[in-house]
């Protein structure tokens, strides 16, 4: 016999039935979940920094945390990928926290840092956000917010102790050495290989001066700047040094006279012009930051694309009690 059949209200009871288990199951996962991050954020040091507007002279106090929403809007496009903002963010974090008491001195008497990109990191207030993304501003901010809110606490590490984490726009193929840069040698701040940067609108870029031009900014007479030669490079393949008239100078100095995009150029002379070409955009030191995009882009995450740049640090994370915990693999997005 064909067994009978279960009643319509029946099926309607154990369906119901059904359905409010799972919920109860999500909810309970969902309450997990929560008490986790409400257990991270409570472990979290809760750090104010005193910032200074280079161009009023005002004393700025906010949150750790918020100051970062507005330097990873500044230094990075919001429409870059999740993992390059988060990375950005973690670099930002911890070249923050080394300038900042009780894990670094001031660099501004009594501000950490300025709002000079030149000089620190740039920042954009607000309304500055608002002007500049217009019917964007909400899904933009709250993507950086994303970012931020995802590598809470997350920093970088060398040896047990806060990296020295610069960054740059485009590195134009390969990063710079620090010693090349600023006479500095850091282990972690080496050149590395970048395939991931050629999207980059200032990848390439030229510089058309006329000789008079060139010459007086050198401090040179049009024919001592016809015998400017180059002297080498440097592992990053940017210029080392260059000769002319009886004075050298560092590719960098040269880079800073002749207002280019990097120190990774060379020069032509054409008639009463000399066009000057680079390659990259920045110091090179470092992060790059369309290097990361193009890294997170094809896949890769915010820990990876930082130990490509900072080779040999490791993530860390900072407590409540203001301990910086071991170089670990705590965990980033």
């Amino acid at each position: 016999m064909r067994p009978p059949r279960k009643k319509p209200v029946q099926r309607a009871i154990l369906l119901l039935a059904a359905l409010l288990l799972l919920l109860a199951i999500l909810c309970r996962a969902c309450e997990t979940v929560h008490d986790r991050t409400e257990r991270a954020e409570e472990n979290l040091p809760a750090l104010q920094i005193c910032l200074l507007d280079h161009e009023s002279g005002e004393l700025l106090t906010m949150d750790l945390e918020e100051y970062l929403v507005h330097v990873v809007a500044a230094e990075m496009p919001a429409s870059f990928a999740p993992a390059a903002l988060q990375a950005q963010a973690i670099a930002a974090r911890t070249y923050t926290l080394r300038r900042l008491p009780p894990y670094g001195q001031p660099k501004h008497g009594q501000a950490s840092l300025c709002t000079d990109s030149a000089c620190c990191q740039a920042y954009r207030n607000t309304a500055e956000l608002r002007e500049s993304w217009g019917h964007d501003f909400a899904a933009n901010e709250g993507k950086i917010r994303d970012a931020v809110a995802a590598t809470a606490g997350i920093v970088l590490c060398y040896q047990g102790a806060l990296a020295e984490t610069p960054f740059h726009s485009t590195c134009g193929g390969s990063t710079e050495a620090a010693a090349d840069c600023w006479q500095t040698d850091i282990a972690y701040l080496q050149p590395v290989a970048c395939a991931w940067d050629m999207h980059s609108p200032r990848f390439t870029s030229s510089r058309s001066l006329s000789l008079e031009e060139a010459a007086a900014l050198l401090d040179l007479s049009v024919e001592e700047l016809r015998s400017l030669q180059p002297a080498g490079d440097t592992a990053g393949g940017r210029l080392r040094t260059a000769m002319a008239g009886g004075k050298s100078w560092r590719g960098t100095e040269l880079r800073s006279l002749l207002g280019l995009d990097s120190a990774a150029f060379r020069w032509l002379i054409l008639g009463e012009r000399i066009i000057f070409t680079s390659v990259g955009y920045g110091h090179g030191v470092g992060l790059c930051q369309y290097g990361a995009d193009g890294m997170a882009t094809a896949g890769y995450s915010s820990a990876q694309i930082l130990s490509h740049y900072y080779p040999g640090t490791a993530l860390g994370r900072l407590t409540a009690e203001g301990i910086l915990a071991a170089p670990a693999a705590a965990s980033a997005p």
